[in-house]
């Protein structure tokens, strides 16, 4: 028998089908992943291998009995720590917090249980989601399972891990400003970051959505399809439920697409990046697009600056809000960020609303006329796991230019590997976004990229 924890969610399943292997053979192999390589990677925040064993145990039952609730009924799932999982720790990346057990599941945590889907573990993310890079005060430096010397990116540090090594064939992860795009481009995995409010969340808010990471389109597909649906529990959730779409493209004709491979903020574009970026504009050209190359879009620094502020704003409430001795136990970086804050005023943090509202207003009527955009998930292939960012000298979210402002548009918008530079590290990808709730239109165009790629991703070995 092949690895089966390196299958597609797909395949596991045909193989729960055709008897086999189990649910429960595949939760066992991934607690294996879990505890051995993935723990030493730092990627793994809690785990209850007797709660993945009975769900699992559940399941395979259902299979036996020719019953499973759906198309991932059985398949493993890891969740970032900043969910609430009952009964679990959450620490939300940082030792400030006590790692007290939640009382109760998040609505995706709820969602995936209702698709028979078998958590395995909560993954690691830096202090309170405030920067996108591997770093913990309570987990430590989080390393990428391509090269443990770089970063697996963040704030949804382990959850691509422990797709790649086998923990599980799905990670949810939360994105503010690329906070599953960024992981997922530096694991070699799909993703998306759907519509805003395409899965519902709790708590509430119009800045953050979840987002799965597989190791194909067609799993976030299946995933988005299974956590994507209304709940009153949200009341920015989307109405309905997303529907995928019920047949592949295999042409793009008369599609406009935009092309932007250059940002003139944060980290310049690398050479393996702008290849895999040039490569699949000619790619979706000669499948009949119209391709428009844009400069940049039309922001500057203060309106990434901005983003900055606006990011640490929503977590300061959490951290300002801890006893002097619970603050001082931050990772510096971040501790550092929150400290320059206090000499704000009301008045500032107004500004940075009606900026980020203005810039967006003007970036909305820059791409109104494309029906998606290709750019760079994030510049640069890799950087150090023990940075916050590729250039500390740009501020700690010099990569995040390519992805943030999606996050204000609303626009959903995927990654997907489409380039190997042949020195056996991990691929490259690039990012599709388009309108709102065009999530199928998205993930069809990401679907065509990955089907005509013309490699396999070789997945690094591991030993447990």
């Amino acid at each position: 028998m092949s690895d089966i924890t390196l299958l597609t969610a797909a395949d596991m399943t045909a193989g729960f089908a055709g008897g086999r292997f189990t649910p429960v053979d595949v939760a066992e192999a991934a607690l294996a992943r879990i505890t051995g390589p993935l723990a030493a990677l730092n990627a793994i925040a809690s785990v209850s291998p007797g709660l993945t064993i009975s769900l699992a145990e559940a399941s395979t039952e259902r299979w036996r009995a020719g019953k499973p609730i759906g198309p991932l009924d059985g398949v493993p799932i890891s969740f970032k720590d900043s969910f609430h999982m009952q009964g679990f720790p959450r620490w939300h990346g940082t030792a400030c917090h006590a790692g007290t057990p939640s009382p109760h599941d998040a609505l995706p945590v709820q969602r995936a249980r209702a698709a028979g889907m078998v958590p395995t573990a909560k993954t690691t993310m830096p202090d309170f989601a405030m920067v996108m890079s591997g770093l913990s005060s309570e987990h430590g430096i989080i390393r990428n399972a391509w090269d443990g010397a770089t970063s697996p990116g963040g704030s949804s540090s382990g959850a691509g891990p422990s797709v790649v090594l086998g923990g599980a064939a799905v990670a949810l992860g939360t994105d503010m400003v690329g906070s599953v795009r960024l992981p997922a481009a530096l694991s070699g995995l799909a993703s998306i970051k759907p519509t805003q409010g395409r899965i519902a969340y709790d708590p509430p808010g119009s800045y953050r959505s979840a987002g799965p990471m597989a190791r194909c389109v067609r799993d976030v597909e299946l995933t988005l399809a299974a956590l994507g649906q209304f709940s009153d529990g949200d009341f920015f959730s989307a109405e309905g439920r997303f529907i995928p779409a019920l047949t592949d493209l295999t042409r793009l004709d008369g599609r406009r697409i935009a092309v932007w491979a250059q940002a003139g903020w944060g980290d310049a574009t690398d050479a393996p990046t702008l290849a895999a970026v040039q490569t699949q504009a000619a790619r979706l050209a000669d499948l009949g697009a119209e391709i428009i190359e844009i400069a940049d879009i039309t922001v500057d620094a203060e309106d990434y600056m901005a983003i900055h502020w606006y990011m640490l704003s929503i977590g300061a409430p959490d951290y300002f809000g801890l006893t002097p001795a619970e603050r001082g136990r931050i990772h510096p970086v971040i501790g550092a960020m929150y400290d320059g804050m206090l000499v704000q005023s009301a008045i500032f943090a107004a500004g940075v609303n009606r900026r980020i509202t203005v810039a967006t207003t003007r970036i909305a009527k820059q791409l109104s006329d494309f029906d998606y955009v290709l750019s760079p998930a994030l510049p640069v292939r890799a950087f150090p796991a023990e940075l916050p960012c590729p250039d500390p000298s740009l501020g700690a979210m010099s990569h995040q230019a390519f992805a943030c402002w999606f996050n204000q548009l609303g626009w959903p918008a995927a990654t997907v590997v489409v380039h190997d530079a042949g020195d056996g590290g991990c691929p490259v990808s690039v990012q599709i976004a388009g309108k709102r709730f065009d999530d199928a239109g998205v993930l069809q165009v990401a679907k065509l990229l990955e089907k005509t790629r013309g490699f396999d991703i070789r997945w690094p070995e591991t030993v447990v």
